[in-house]
C-alpha cells in the first residue's frame, strides 16, 4: 500500500512494506519527496511524528535534491515538448485556432505565451479527467454497497495525494491521475470507494479491495512511480 500527504509542508510517500518487521526506512526520492518505508503495522500517526521530529534535516535534504535539480528546468509548453495523457505521450503543437484539439499523438495547442499556454493544458486535462473518471465511476456502480448510486466525487489537482475520501463520503480524486494510464485511474477511484464502507486502512478494508481487484498491490507500486507527476 502506498499513500502520499504533506507533514509541515514536506511531500511524503508511505510505503507498507511487507519485509520489514519493525524499523522504518527513510530515504530522499529524486523528484524531491521524502519516501518512508514501513512495516505493514506502522500507524500513520508515528509517521506523522518521525517526520516531524527530522523535519529541519528532510527539508535540508530536500532542498539540496532541489538544487541539484534546477538546472533541468521545469516542463516546457512549447511545441514539441511532451505532455501525459492516459500514459501515452502527446507532442504539443502550436495552431491558430483558439482550441485545444488532440490529433492522434498530437495535442495542438493556441499559439499562446508559455504560461497562457500551461493553463490551457491544465484546463484540457481538466475537461478529460471529468469525461475519463466519469466513466470509470460508472463501470464500478455494480459495488454491492454502492447499490448502483453514482457517489458524491470531484476532481482537483492536488500535489500530495491521488485521491481521498472524507468522513462525509465525499471522494476526491486527483485530476493529475489522467495522465496516468488507465488502470491506474481504476485503482485510486476502486481504493477510494473502497472507503465508502471502511474509511481506515485496516484488514477488512485490504480484504475489501483484494475482493474487488486482486493486483491492487501491482498497480498501486505503478503508481508510486508516477509521482514526480505530482510535482507540475
Amino acid at each position: 500500500m502506498t499513500d502520499f500527504f504533506e507533514v509541515d509542508d514536506i511531500p511524503v510517500e508511505l510505503r507498507m512494506n511487507t519485509r520489514r518487521r519493525s524499523r522504518i526506512g527513510i530515504s530522499i526520492s529524486p523528484a524531491g519527496h521524502v519516501v518512508l518505508d514501513a512495516p505493514p503495522s506502522t500507524r500513520k500517526e508515528e509517521v506523522i511524528s518521525l517526520v516531524h521530529e527530522h523535519r529541519r534535516w528532510l527539508r535540508h535534504r530536500l532542498d539540496k535534491v532541489q538544487e541539484e535539480t534546477a538546472h533541468m528546468g521545469k516542463l516546457g509548453y512549447g511545441p514539441g515538448e511532451i505532455i501525459r495523457f492516459l500514459g501515452e505521450s502527446l507532442i504539443l503543437e502550436h495552431h491558430d485556432s483558439p482550441e485545444f484539439i488532440r490529433d492522434g499523438h498530437v495535442l495542438r495547442a493556441p499559439s499562446l505565451d508559455g504560461a497562457s499556454v500551461r493553463d490551457g493544458v491544465r484546463n484540457w486535462y481538466r475537461q478529460e479527467a471529468q469525461i475519463v473518471f466519469s466513466q470509470v465511476i460508472d463501470s464500478l456502480l455494480h459495488l454491492p454497497w454502492l447499490e448502483g448510486e453514482i457517489p458524491r466525487w470531484r476532481h482537483r489537482f492536488m500535489k500530495s495525494q491521488w485521491g481521498s475520501c472524507s468522513a462525509k463520503g465525499m471522494i476526491s480524486l486527483n485530476t493529475h491521475l489522467v495522465r496516468t494510464p488507465i488502470r491506474l485511474v481504476e485503482y485510486v477511484a476502486m481504493h477510494e470507494l473502497c472507503h465508502l464502507r471502511h474509511l481506515n486502512h485496516s484488514r477488512r478494508f485490504y480484504s475489501l479491495l483484494s475482493q474487488h481487484m486482486p493486483d491492487w498491490s501491482v498497480r498501486s507500486k505503478e503508481l508510486g512511480r508516477n509521482i514526480s507527476l505530482l510535482l507540475d
